[in-house]
């Protein structure tokens, strides 16, 4: 099914370096000590960025039969 649709692949690839990069920052505002508003603004943006993230993969187990209708309301949910 994968071959099939790689755009599910690149598009789970993406939020995985996504979901790392998010992770590797929040890393880095738990090392670090003294946090500002802007600080501590950007972590809530992260979080809430991660857990969009992990409504999109749910949605995902819940697509329509036809793959092309599950990625155009995917697509149309970001915008």
């Amino acid at each position: 099914m994968i071959k099939e649709m790689p755009y599910i692949t690149e598009h789970l690839s993406s939020l995985r370096q996504e979901i790392a990069d998010l992770r590797n920052l929040n890393a880095r505002f738990t090392e670090k000590s003294g946090h500002n508003a802007l600080d501590q603004t950007a972590l809530e943006l992260r979080t809430s960025r991660l857990r969009e993230i992990k409504q999109e993969l749910s949605n995902m187990l819940n697509r329509p039969d036809d793959p092309k209708v599950w990625w155009e309301r995917s697509r149309r949910q970001q915008a």
